[in-house]
């Protein structure tokens, strides 16, 4: 059972009245980058709010493969997945710890579903404490890791520091997968590489070296302009075996709509504010609306206790906030497919 935006959208009769300042931007609705889809039949066909959280759905002849996809922060395993769906649902940043929690992507084409575990990047305990990240953003690897049929290792073939080797952390959560979970190598941004004999070099230290997993197969790929993608894709639907599914065809992802936008804000501020700025602030969904021609309009909270922070928020005209804005909805309107209108508004704590 799915519930539509209509049921789930948050009705607050006082949201005017908290206000300090918000932005609202308009979208180019002649972006060549998006198609959009007005009607809100479409959007609750399409919507992936779901009653049961361990619904199977049975019929024969389906196939599914669920696919783990690890990786050290910044790698670009949101940023990957969100290539191989063709939507941009999961948070993506130019900083560290963007995702910070399990979520579930789906790809369903013909009769196979593929289920993208994108999870949290692996991370030492000073980090833990250093951004205030909850327990579970290490329990999810693990779950994620129990759960998968493939689970790919990301490498960021241009951080010079980390690229050469497979890290201890991805060693020991391999430990959790089954036995007979396949692993596969991807090595990302190889458009950023001039020197294109690297890569070679890097795959045979990564394939050849007796401490590293044993690699079912390897992919290069650019995770952010698509090359590669699709023969990774095709790789891992070719890869599927007959099972139920646990989506419906029309099903995106596993998050409810109030995560999704909060998300994007939160990642869309990582990417439009400075240093830490963005990390000391709570977002958090005030007012969601779905109008009859299946527009979105939703208001978000940008909660802060520092001074010094609300001054940079409300300065210059509120210049980061109309950025943080347009970027949030530019993303919001590839996951959604319609029009998108993201008011911000900045409250002291």
């Amino acid at each position: 059972m799915l519930f539509t935006l209509r049921k789930c959208a948050l009705q607050f009769e006082s949201y005017f009245c908290k206000r300090l300042i918000f932005y609202s931007t308009t979208l180019n609705t002649e972006s060549k980058n998006v198609q959009y889809e007005p009607s809100i039949q479409r959007i609750e066909e399409e919507h992936i709010l779901r009653a049961e959280d361990n619904l199977i759905l049975r019929k024969e002849g389906r196939k599914s493969l669920k696919v783990a996809i690890l990786g050290l922060p910044n790698a670009g395993k949101s940023t990957l997945v969100n290539q191989l769906i063709h939507r941009t649902v999961c948070p993506t940043s130019s900083k560290v710890h963007t995702t910070t929690h399990k979520a579930e992507a789906i790809y369903s084409e013909n009769d196979t579903q593929i289920v993208f575990m994108d999870t949290p990047g692996l991370t030492t305990n000073h980090e833990m404490k250093k951004y205030k990240l909850a327990e579970s953003f290490r329990k999810d690897l693990e779950t994620s890791i129990a759960q998968a049929d493939v689970v790919g290792i990301l490498q960021d073939v241009t951080n010079v520091y980390t690229r050469h080797m497979i890290h201890n952390f991805i060693i020991d959560y391999l430990k959790n997968k089954k036995e007979d979970t396949s692993v596969i190598l991807i090595l990302n941004k190889v458009d950023k590489l001039k020197k294109k004999f690297v890569l070679l070099e890097l795959t045979r230290l990564l394939t050849s070296n007796k401490d590293f997993p044993t690699f079912a197969d390897v992919f290069m790929v650019s995770a952010l302009n698509g090359d590669g993608i699709d023969d990774l894709r095709n790789y891992l639907l070719d890869s599927a075996k007959e099972n139920d599914w646990h989506y419906e065809q029309t099903d995106f992802i596993d998050q409810p709509i109030k995560k999704i936008i909060e998300e994007t804000v939160r990642a869309s501020a990582l990417d439009f504010l400075p240093q830490d700025v963005p990390y000391c602030i709570q977002i958090e969904l005030e007012h969601l609306d779905v109008g009859q021609d299946g527009s979105i309009k939703t208001v978000v909270n940008m909660k802060c206790n520092k001074p010094r922070f609300l001054k940079f928020l409300l300065g210059n005209k509120g210049k980061a906030l109309k950025a943080v804005s347009q970027s949030a909805e530019q993303r919001l309107q590839n996951a959604f497919r319609t029009r998108v209108v993201v008011l911000l508004s900045v409250i002291k704590i």
